[in-house]
């Protein structure tokens, strides 16, 4: 990856105050309304792009005036999460929640090189600035561009204990952060976000928009399973291919493996049918209204309560997602 050097501002007397609020019964709603005051730069509505890196832009917000210091500064960005999955459309479905970050600062200069409390985040933003009684309001959007596939596998490669993860990004987002139609991150139905779809624990703003952020919070995630997965496997030899197969398994919600003491061996859960139309999704042939039919015949069945997620399911489309259907399907079985 190439280095980038940080430019430094100088800004003088500057008092900095922030907050968040990035909880579902208390959102920030932002309304930004029509930008008002004589503004040097940027120009209303401009875009920019957090790059591959990631790297946060260069954005200078500058006011022109002839009145003396000090400007009252204050800005806001927000971000409406709605889903996209993996597909290529500008065009969202409901909206899971906003995320949103705000601060103030007073200063002497006419100018603010943006700073979000050094974190890389994008959605609306909207800085205020405030002279005397004269107002000034400046809106433009932040987006962000996908990172590079090499960039990604040696990120992850960086960080301990990650055997496999790079088959987990490839399996959850296919390398990618955001949708190339509007430059936004990726967002699932059941509240996964970007490279590694990270549902629980919910992921911080930044770890939605910065995919480095996203691919170690993801990490960490994948690391307290990896360690369940070796207390799982330790009464008996097993190799890597097996601990990967476990750990992956379990990222997913099931253990992959019984030990059978007839053979001696590890062996995949038998009582999983999947559903090879699907990544994760199968049956377990031990309930009675599943037994004695095929794949292909539960697909059938099943198939169209798949959109409604876990309520699609009922007495008479007993499917699941699972965690050994997903390994199968991440190790092309």
């Amino acid at each position: 990856m190439t280095a980038h050097k940080k430019t430094k501002h100088h800004v003088r007397h500057v008092k900095h105050a922030s907050t968040t609020n990035t909880n579902n019964h208390s959102l920030v709603k932002v309304v930004i309304q029509n930008d008002v005051g004589e503004w040097a730069r940027p120009a209303t509505g401009d875009k920019f792009f957090i790059d591959e890196t990631p790297t946060f832009p260069s954005i200078v917000f500058e006011i022109k005036t002839d009145a003396p210091p000090p400007y009252q500064w204050k800005w806001i960005i927000a971000w409406d999460a709605q889903v996209s999955g993996l597909r290529e459309s500008a065009k969202r479905g409901k909206k899971l929640k906003t995320f949103s970050e705000t601060g103030s600062f007073a200063s002497n200069d006419k100018a603010w090189t943006a700073n979000l409390v050094n974190k890389i985040i994008g959605g609306k933003l909207s800085v205020e600035v405030t002279v005397g009684d004269t107002q000034f309001r400046r809106t433009i959007f932040i987006l962000a561009k996908n990172p590079i596939k090499t960039d990604v596998i040696a990120f992850v490669a960086s960080l301990p204990d990650t055997l496999g993860f790079d088959k987990v990004i490839d399996q959850e987002s296919h390398y990618k952060n955001v949708i190339n139609a509007d430059n936004e991150p990726v967002v699932a139905g059941d509240a996964g976000y970007g490279l590694t779809q990270m549902t629980q624990p919910a992921p911080t703003y930044e770890q939605v928009w910065n995919w480095k952020e996203n691919v170690k919070a993801g990490v960490r995630l994948y690391q307290d399973k990896q360690a369940k997965a070796k207390k799982l496997l330790a009464a008996h030899p097993y190799t890597d291919d097996q601990l990967l197969r476990e750990t992956s398994g379990l990222w997913n919600g099931s253990k992959y493996y019984e030990w059978n003491p007839q053979t001696q061996a590890w062996e995949r859960n038998g009582d999983v049918l999947c559903d090879p139309a699907t990544s994760n999704i199968g049956w377990d042939m031990s309930n009675p209204i599943n037994a004695g039919q095929t794949a292909d015949q539960l697909h059938e069945r099943d198939k169209k309560t798949y959109k409604k997620m876990k309520a699609g399911r009922d007495k008479d489309h007993v499917w699941t997602y699972s965690g050994v259907c997903y390994v199968d399907h991440l190790m092309g079985n």
